[in-house]
C-alpha cells in the first residue's frame, strides 16, 4: 500500500526518477520537436522510458509536462499545435499505465511543471498574472488526472517559482515540491536572477512550499557543496537532482560524461548531508538511478 508522499519523505530518503529530456533524444527526439508532443504521438516509447525509471527503483516519477504550460507551447508553431489538456492528462496516464504494468504499488506521479521560458519586467514583458493563470491551468488539469504530488523544477526566477507555488495551491490541496536552478560563483550559489539560497528558501517556506530544492545547471559535485548551504538555511525536506557532469558539446548536442557509480557517489554524500529525496537531471537515466537505489538500499 502506497504511503502518504508528505508521511514518507519524513520517514526515509525518497528516490525521485532521472532526467527526460536525455531519453527523449536517445530514443530520436528532433531538435524542431516538441518533448511533450510525445505525450501524443509516441506514448508507447514514453511508457517505455517510465518503466525502465520505476524497474530502476523510482519511487516518484514525473510527469513529461515540464513545457506544457499554455505560454510556453505557444511560443513555437509546433507547440501551438499541441492541446494543453490532451497533452498533460496523456502524460499522467502514461506514468499511471507504467506503473500498472511494473506491479508496484509504491510510486508516485509527480506532474512536472517547468517555466513559460519568458521573464518578468524589467528583463521581459510577462506579467505575474499572466503567468500565474498558465501555471493554474495546468495544475487544474494535472489534478484532475490524479497526479499524487506536484513538481515546480527548474526555476531561475523565485519570482516565479512563487506564481507557480500560487496557481497550484489555488486549484489543488496536493504536496507542492518547489526546485530553483543556481549557478556557482565567485561568491556562492545565485540564481540567474541573484537569489541566494537563502533566500530563495525563506521565500517559498513563506508561501507554503512542501519540499525545496534545486535541480539541474550544476552537477553532482557543486551539488554536494549547495546542499551543505541549503541545509543550513532551512528545516524543510529537501529533494536534489543534478545533472550528470557538465555537458560537452558534440554534434550539434550536449553530452554528458559522469559514470552513474561516480553519480551515486556523490549523492550518497548529499544523504548524509541531509537530503531527505535525491534523483536526477539533465545526462542521467534509468541506470544513474539504479545506481543510487542500489547504495540507498545498502545504506539502510
Amino acid at each position: 500500500m502506497k504511503k502518504d508522499f508528505l508521511s514518507l519523505i519524513k520517514t526515509k530518503v525518497v528516490l525521485f526518477d532521472g532526467g527526460m529530456g536525455t531519453m527523449l533524444m536517445h530514443r530520436g527526439l528532433a531538435e524542431w520537436e516538441v518533448p511533450e508532443s510525445w505525450n501524443i504521438s509516441r506514448l508507447e516509447a514514453l511508457k517505455d522510458i517510465h518503466m525502465a525509471y520505476i524497474e530502476a527503483g523510482a519511487e516518484v516519477v514525473q510527469t513529461n509536462t515540464f513545457g506544457a504550460n499554455r505560454i510556453k507551447l505557444e511560443s513555437s508553431d509546433a507547440g501551438r499545435a499541441l492541446d494543453v489538456e490532451r497533452v498533460n492528462i496523456s502524460a499522467v496516464q502514461a506514468v499511471r499505465e507504467a506503473i500498472e504494468s511494473s506491479g508496484r504499488e509504491d510510486v508516485f506521479i509527480a506532474g512536472d511543471i517547468g517555466p513559460t521560458g519568458q521573464f518578468f519586467p524589467p528583463v521581459g514583458t510577462l506579467s505575474p498574472q499572466e503567468a500565474r493563470e498558465a501555471f493554474r491551468e495546468q495544475a487544474r488539469i494535472l489534478d484532475s488526472a490524479g497526479v499524487d504530488l506536484f513538481l515546480i523544477e527548474t526555476m531561475f526566477d523565485v519570482n516565479e517559482a512563487v506564481e507557480a507555488l500560487r496557481g497550484v495551491r489555488e486549484v489543488s490541496d496536493r504536496p507542492v515540491v518547489v526546485e530553483l536552478t543556481f549557478e556557482l560563483k565567485p561568491r556562492g550559489f545565485f540564481t540567474m536572477m541573484g537569489t541566494t539560497p537563502e533566500q530563495g528558501l525563506e521565500r517559498l517556506a513563506s508561501e507554503g512550499a512542501d519540499v525545496l530544492g534545486s535541480n539541474c545547471t550544476i552537477a553532482s559535485p557543486d551539488m554536494i557543496k549547495l546542499a551543505r548551504v541549503m541545509r543550513e538555511a532551512t528545516d524543510s525536506p529537501l529533494l536534489f537532482q543534478p545533472n550528470a557532469g557538465k555537458p560537452e558539446m558534440e554534434g550539434g548536442r550536449a553530452v554528458y560524461r559522469q559514470k552513474p557509480e561516480e553519480f551515486a557517489l556523490d549523492m550518497m554524500e548529499i544523504v548524509r548531508i541531509g537530503a531527505n529525496a535525491v534523483g536526477g537531471c539533465c545526462g542521467t537515466g534509468p541506470d544513474f538511478i539504479k545506481a543510487l537505489h542500489e547504495h540507498l538500499v545498502a545504506g539502510r
